[in-house]
């Protein structure tokens, strides 16, 4: 008979968890019943452990210092392999769990979990193999006092060599555990055998690595090199000719060559040059979650976000065929061969962007230096290039101090300082000087260092067109042309003609000359400013993104002397005095996903035309240039693809909160290159609004008001240079300022005297850092941030981001910040099933969506963030597929939204569900919504109707939004007890379908909560509890004082709202528990912390208490519920569905149980030390069900609103399983 065990409660004490078993342990048919944590299975079959969703312990609790082996795997048929296990044991909450992480990780992965969130990441190391299903593994672990050791495989070497100095206190002994993972895993042959104490003493720490040596880079390098080939131009092709310098180009790094004579020589032999390709970056691409690091023993490690992305980056600087980690500065070389036709033509050398400083030399001659990261370096190098051969060559230097050593750390100080408050940021006037004085890079970290975007070089003549600007109107544009006479001859005379010519068609828009009779003397240039009108051309929005080639030439004596084609479009866009948003001269929302790839793939065609369509697709048709501007690639897709683009500047928290305001040279290159690149984009329709930077917040939160305002006239007076250049766009003063603040702050009189901007920005991390996402159901974010005759928006409305792998919460937020935590408890740990992370965030993304969307006649947009989180590779653009999230906000997202204004989500059959649908009309074309039929039917999870009905809907202008009651009546009859099903929308127009919606919901039968034998039972109510035992069928005595309950002779008695009692009364309690009694205290937070005074020391009120998390999800007490249901309890009513009043704050102790807790919704926890970590989760976190025991006695303590049991089922089933689990057997 083989032992399946399932469910097996395992107490704290470390005596039930051990297993006497050591050496060789014998999976046998007939081994002794296994010792199991969690709510899966193990079971032992044909001499191997099975396990699923729950771990298996052997070995003594008192084992310390000890080395084990084993092997797993996958079956065969395993979606991936995921293999789990874990040593010292101490207990559920405090152990090592190591981990070979299959499917697109390929990881080896440990850490140390903590009771209370005093989780400990050890380390994530590349498998460099990738574990298939089927294929058995080997795992050997060395713990030895502090320091650990995991082999894999054959290796000599260790994969991971850490010392935890930490670990000790924490987790000083204990057994090996196996299993945990969600995907089904089969382990053998596991060893465990004693170590001494000293037995790695003198060990040395060396990790497997694997690299290519010193002897293989030269190879790879030799064939680089001779593969490489000069660019060459065969012939000049019409007035004008661009050619492209990207590809190879010749790379020495300054360790190598640190001679400008030599470097720069064309007569220098450069076979021994090393080939980088361009555009490029030389050092790994280290950007925000993609690129940040936590720490860990053996030093910083990725965030977690992709390890993937973060290994692809870091092999491809590892696979250079030079230290990558040693440049501090690097020489370009690029030979460049010209065809005798370019002599007497006008050539200029233009590079898109180079990080971080240039010296840029041809033929040997200096031609410019430039600092900064994004703006153009464009030089006239007709002097210094000829027919022939020619050399290019560049210094670039990865900072102005040129130093390789600074890490992303440098902006630690304005990262940690974002989410203090202003008392706090008092001692930020010591910001790091390293971010006062370094380039604006954006979001790069590690600074960034290479020719970054696309080289090209211009031949014309000499006669040429230097710059275009195109103002677009509805019927027409007006041009801005700069030409110049390069000449070295007479006087030239000339015309300027433009064709506009549809991209999609070809057809001929205009044709025509827009000024005849110009001339320009030699070396002289002007700009004309030329106007067409009484056009009728295709207009540019995002529905349908009409590109047109404007063809701008200079006209000779009937030749063609230059011509310049610019793809742009005709479309308006304006921030009125109203207080809204227009394109094309109707009010527009923008339905927005904030954050996309460009950063992580700044040069992938193929990429930023996928993103994008799936953005289109998924309804979305805005987003911000966040954490770094785009380049051309990027906006040329978003003109394309139809993705209103707000471009965002270069400097990040620039003068955030109280930090000093930087060196004015510092402030001066800011700005100036930052106008720079709104010139240098000026042209693409889909860019609509200008955003200065993001979360400068000095305007909130710097502690000195006098400097604040010196600040706000800075940035002021930026505005100001940014509306001379650009008339033709509105501008957001920062992406997370509204001017409601600013008055608040520095009155009307200060306001009056700076330029603030045109639009309203508000970032808001609901469900995520702050409030439930039910607190903004009947449109409280509007009444807090909106300012009269100002549109407000929010370019950063996050709800969390999921492993870009695999789903699960990104690692830091999970293990030092805890947000996860507070919406799924344990399921948010790595060896947990990802779609508990990935179902619950899909819900809170698309809810809040909604409800913004229902509620937000006065904004005029929402971006959601952090959208490329949502997407399992979002940086390849051959494998990228959405997460669930995305389709959530496909659903919100729908121009005309059908949308359901549900609250509790638990129901019981044949009842009518308490919802409001609404219609939210921001139809594509702005036009009216006719009077329609709402149709809705609730089907199973097969997707069989169970019922079904239809309701009118009454028109919807566009731009509104209107709400019905439909009689929704929930079916009586279910095929089971419980079940989950959805509650589907579909609005019809004319009978075409309109919009259509869905959405999760728990039904149960009233006899679901039928279970077991429930004794005599007493019952002192002081909150009508009584009802609620009326309706679950308990019987029951009442009683009024806890003298007559003890008295009852009932052994188990119930206690419901008492909010005090006596000491009297508190012995007594004491003393029936004592002799054996049962004891169930419902909201008596209060009596509850004078009864048990020695374990309860205090409670928190939570700031919504909507989600509790199970802390054992195996006890008796959930059966029949799953883990993530203990959420939004029904009480019919439109309100925010608590599942729980209060927490408490008990000591731990073994005669405490933890059952299940809940944590306020919170943003960082920084605190580095397990005290301070307790002390600051503590605040936050209590328990929301526990029980005490007391000799024979016990008693269940809950703060859970199981009142609601009247309307819902879950709170029902609950309660009754308490009982049950209090009842004498």
């Amino acid at each position: 008979m083989h032992k399946f065990l399932c469910l097996i409660l395992v107490c704290l004490s470390l005596t039930v968890l051990a297993h006497e078993a050591s050496g060789h342990i014998n999976f046998s048919e007939n081994s002794e019943t296994l010792l199991t944590v969690g709510r899966g299975c193990c079971q032992i079959k044909d001499g191997v452990l099975h396990s699923k969703g729950a771990y298996a312990v052997f070995g003594s609790p008192e084992l310390r210092n000890y080395s084990f082996s084993f092997r797993a795997r996958a079956p065969k048929d395993a979606e991936q392999v995921q293999i789990w296990a874990g040593f010292r044991t101490y207990n559920r909450f405090d152990r090592y769990v190591v981990g070979i992480k299959g499917g697109l990780q390929d990881d080896l992965y440990l850490m140390r979990t903590g009771y209370m969130g005093t989780d400990e990441f050890m380390g994530v190391r590349p498998l460099e193999f990738h574990p298939v299903p089927g294929e058995w593994y080997s795992i050997k672990v060395e713990v030895c006092g502090n320091r650990i050791r995991v082999f894999v495989g054959e290796e000599k070497l260790p994969y991971i060599d850490v010392t935890d100095n930490k670990g000790g206190n924490m987790v000083p002994s204990g057994g090996v555990s196996l299993g945990g993972g969600w995907i089904e895993t089969e382990y053998a042959d596991l060893v465990i055998t004693p170590m001494e104490d000293d037995a790695l003493a003198g060990v040395s720490d060396e990790e497997f690595r694997k690299i290519l040596t010193m002897e293989q880079k030269e190879i790879k390098r030799q064939c680089e090199r001779n593969a490489y080939s000069p660019v060459r131009l065969e012939k000049l092709t019409g007035a004008r000719t661009e050619i492209s310098l990207d590809g190879d180009w010749l790379f020495m790094p300054d360790y190598q060559l640190n001679d400008k004579e030599v470097a720069v020589s064309p007569s220098h032999d450069d076979k021994s040059w090393h080939v980088m390709s361009v555009p490029n970056f030389w050092t790994p691409i280290r950007i925000w979650l993609h690129g940040e690091t936590m720490p860990s023993p053996r030093g910083a490690q990725p965030k977690g976000v992709s390890d993937t992305y973060y290994q692809q980056e870091t092999d491809r600087c590892e696979n250079y065929t030079f230290d990558y980690r040693k440049v501090g500065a690097a020489w370009y070389r690029q030979w460049l061969e010209l065809p005798d036709d370019v002599a007497g033509k006008r050539m200029v050398l233009t590079f898109d962007a180079v990080s971080k400083t240039a010296e840029v030399y041809v033929n040997g001659a200096l031609a410019t230096t430039h600092l900064g990261m994004f703006s153009e370096i464009k030089v006239d190098v007709t002097k210094s290039l000829h027919p022939g051969r020619n050399l290019i060559a560049l210094k670039v230097t990865r900072n102005i101090q040129d130093k390789a050593s600074q890490t992303s750390d440098a902006m630690e100080n304005y990262y940690s300082s974002v989410r203090k408050e202003v008392e706090a940021n008092k001692d930020d006037e010591q910001a790091n000087k390293a971010v006062l004085t370094d380039i604006p890079h954006g979001f790069y970290g590690d600074n960034p260092a290479g020719i970054w975007q696309p080289v090209k070089l211009t031949v014309t003549d000499p006669l040429r067109i230097d710059d275009i600007f195109i103002k677009p109107s509805l019927e027409g544009a007006e041009f801005d042309i700069a030409v110049k006479n390069c000449g070295v001859s007479k006087r030239k005379n000339f015309a300027l003609k433009a064709d506009i010519v549809d991209k999609q068609s070809g057809e001929v828009l205009f044709s025509g000359i827009l000024k005849d009779r110009l001339s320009l003397d030699r070396g002289e240039e002007r700009e004309y400013s030329c106007v067409i009108d009484g056009l009728q051309p295709k207009l540019w929005e995002p529905a349908t993104p009409n590109l047109y080639d404007f063809i701008f030439s200079i006209v000779e004596r009937n030749i063609v002397a230059d011509e310049v084609t610019v793809t742009s479009g005709f479309r308006t866009f304006e921030a009125r005095e109203d207080g809204f948003l227009y394109l094309n001269g109707r009010r527009y929302w923008l339905r927005g996903g904030n954050h996309i790839p460009f950063a992580l793939r700044p040069n992938d065609k193929a990429l930023a035309d996928r993103f994008m369509q799936l953005m289109r697709e998924g309804n979305v048709n805005s987003t911000r240039t966040h954490t770094t501007p785009w380049n051309e690639l990027w906006m040329s897709a978003a003109d394309r693809n139809g993705i209103a683009v707000s471009f965002e500047g270069t400097w990040s928290w620039l003068m955030i909160h109280s930090t000093p305001i930087p060196d004015q040279s510092v402030l001066k290159l800011w700005a100036d290159e930052w106008l720079q690149v709104m010139d240098k984009y000026k042209n693409h329709p889909s860019l609509f609004f200008w955003t200065i930077n993001n979360e400068m917040k000095f305007y909130d939160l710097d502690a000195d008001k006098e400097r604040a305002e010196k600040k706000f006239k800075i940035i002021s007076d930026v505005v100001k240079r940014m509306r001379a250049q650009d008339p033709t766009r509105p501008i957001c003063f920062d992406s997370n300022y509204t001017r409601r603040n600013g008055l608040n702050r520095f009155g009307s009189e200060f306001m009056s005297t700076v330029d603030d901007g045109d639009i309203d920005d508000n970032h808001a991390y609901y469900n995520w850092y702050d409030f439930s996402v039910f607190r903004f159901f009947n449109g409280e974010f509007q009444k807090q941030f909106k300012t009269e005759g100002r549109p407000l928006i929010s370019q950063e409305m996050s709800t969390g981001y999921p492993n870009g792998e695999t789903g699960h919460p990104t690692r830091s937020y999970q293990l030092i910040h805890q947000n996860p935590f507070s919406l799924i408890g344990y399921e948010a740990y790595d060896w947990a099933d990802p779609t508990s992370f990935l179902k619950v965030q899909s819900f809170i993304t698309g809810e809040l969506a909604e409800a913004l969307r229902r509620t937000g006649d006065q904004l005029s947009g929402i971006m959601h963030f952090a959208y490329m989180t949502w997407f399992r590779q979002c940086y390849d653009s051959q494998n990228i597929t959405p997460w669930p999230t995305y389709y959530a906000l496909k659903r919100a997202l729908q121009p005309v939204l059908v949308s359901a204004e549900l609250w509790g989500r638990n129901l019981y059959a044949g009842e009518r569900l308490p919802v409001r649908v609404y219609v939210v009309n921001d139809d594509e074309m702005g036009e009216d919504l006719s009077a329609s039929v709402l149709h809705w039917s609730i089907t199973d999870s097969d997707g069989e109707e169970l019922t079904a009905g239809c309701a009118d809907f009454p028109s919807v202008p566009y731009y509104g939004r209107k709400f019905i009651e439909p009689n929704v009546q929930l079916p009586s009859e279910l095929p089971s007890d419980k079940m989950n099903v959805k509650l589907n929308l579909a609005l019809t127009e004319n009978g075409k379908v309109r919009s259509t919606n869905e959405y999760d919901l728990l039904l149960a039968r009233k006899e679901w909560n039928a279970i077991g034998q429930i004794g005599k039972v007493a019952l002192l109510d002081r909150e009508g509890q009584g009802k609620v035992f009326d309706f679950l069928g308990v019987e029951y005595s009442s009683v009024k004082s806890v003298k007559e309950l003890l008295q009852s002779g009932s052994p188990l008695c119930v206690i419901s709202g008492l909010a005090d009692c006596t000491e009297e009364d508190a012995g007594a309690i004491r003393d029936f528990m004592t002799k054996g009694g049962k004891l169930l205290f419902l909201n008596s937070k209060e009596s509850i912390r004078k009864i048990f005074p020695e374990y309860i020391t205090g409670w928190i009120i939570p700031t919504e208490g909507d989600i509790v998390v199970m802390e054992r999800p195996e006890a008796p007490v959930f059966n029949g519920i799953d883990p993530l249901e203990l959420r939004y309890f029904n009480n019919n009513k439109r309100g925010i569905p608590l599942a729980c009043n209060s927490v408490m704050k008990a000591v731990r102790d073994e005669n405490v149980t933890e059952l299940a807790s809940q944590m306020k919704i919170h943003a960082y926890i920084d605190d580095s030390t397990p005290d301070d970590r307790i002390k600051r989760i503590e605040s936050m976190r209590g328990l929301a069900l526990l029980s005490i025991t007391d000799g024979p006695g016990k008693a269940i303590i809950s703060t859970l609103c199981t009142e609601k049991a009247l309307a819902d089922p879950v709170a029902g089933h609950l309660l009754m399983n308490m009982l049950v689990e209090l009842s004498p057997r």
